[in-house]
């Protein structure tokens, strides 16, 4: 009886197998199964095409021929499929070889140098894009990248895979002229609320991830306090603390994207960093192969042997080395 379905590439190789052999003992030792799965499959492939593909009790085998046609073509559809398997496994290759990489700006401005360095010696091309998180989750749904770390895990989206990388605690920068008037607990941590009350604040706009998480922490702290200035640059919100103009509330990353602007700028711990945000390594599925795990050791590999030991030079990298292990929120 015929069949419309389309024949099985396995029985295919199989029935070639089988034509190139002296007989179904022999094709069976090449493919290494039994003799009856070999007469199992040859009916098979008979009884879906309506017709007998060698003829019986002919040794060695012998080709109807319709046998013969079928063996033409299978030649070809085999060969065929072998090429593909060379082409997909070259693709494969290929992507390891390559990838484009999304950080957002505090990553990349901290560790993105260093981190397109340790990926050079495994990958042969590496395109590192940065921005801000909704810029860069874009363009990976668009696939203009490849591999994301920002603070947006597209947990809502199947296709993607997630790996938390470390978290990042909010502090809060204070400038020199405030040190004489600021109150402190009698575990040295600064009292915020007196603080919000008597100074301006000096924040990341709404449209910034750590604007949000700001604004989050303050309603929580239940701290009433005046925005002078609003900005999503870090660099200018730590020069603005550092002139005198307010307090500002920044992650710890951000520190370490101004180390270098820290002089008469003082950091303290906010709420005992139970305000944090996130870092996350987002990709697509399996496509990436092992790259994304390079990446994530590569990542905190840097964190911990090269970021934190140039912080610890700096006269309060103490206290910002504290920030930046994470105290109760060390890297997973």
């Amino acid at each position: 009886m015929t069949s419309h379905a389309l024949l099985d590439t396995n029985q295919l190789h199989t029935f070639v197998i089988l034509a190139e052999s002296n007989s179904i003992t022999e094709a069976a030792q090449k493919l290494k199964v039994t003799q009856p799965a070999i007469s199992q499959c040859l009916r098979q492939l008979e009884s879906q095409l309506g017709t007998e593909l060698i003829v019986r009790r002919k040794k060695p085998v012998q080709l109807t021929m319709a046998g013969r046609a079928l063996k033409q073509k299978a030649d070809v559809i085999i060969g065929e499929l072998t090429r593909l398997n060379g082409l997909v496994r070259d693709a494969s290759n290929q992507r390891a070889l390559q990838c484009r990489l999304g950080l957002v700006t505090s990553c990349s401005e901290v560790f993105g140098s260093l981190l397109i360095t340790e990926l050079c010696e495994t990958t042969e091309q590496i395109m590192l894009k940065s921005g801000n998180t909704s810029t860069l989750v874009e363009q990976l749904l668009n696939r203009d990248i490849d591999i994301l770390v920002s603070d947006d895990p597209l947990l809502e989206l199947d296709a993607y895979s997630q790996w938390e990388l470390f978290r990042d605690p909010l502090v809060i920068a204070v400038p020199e002229n405030y040190l004489k008037t600021l109150a402190f607990d009698a575990k040295g941590r600064v009292n915020v609320h007196t603080l919000a009350k008597n100074k301006p604040l000096i924040k990341f706009g709404k449209n910034t991830s750590i604007g949000t998480l700001s604004e989050l922490a303050l309603r929580r702290m239940n701290l009433m306090t005046d925005v002078r200035f609003e900005t999503d640059d870090t660099h200018t919100l730590m020069n603005f603390v550092r002139d005198g103009h307010g307090w500002g509330i920044l992650s710890s990353l951000c520190v370490a994207q101004s180390i270098h602007s820290l002089d008469q700028v003082h950091l303290f711990e906010l709420d005992s960093s139970r305000h944090a945000r996130t870092l996350y390594l987002v990709y697509r599925g399996s496509e990436m192969g092992s790259i994304p795990a390079k990446i994530e050791a590569s990542i905190k590999q840097i964190l911990t042997e090269s970021v934190v030991p140039s912080i610890q030079k700096n006269p309060l990298g103490f206290l910002v080395m504290l920030l930046m292990l994470w105290r109760r929120c060390v890297m997973v």
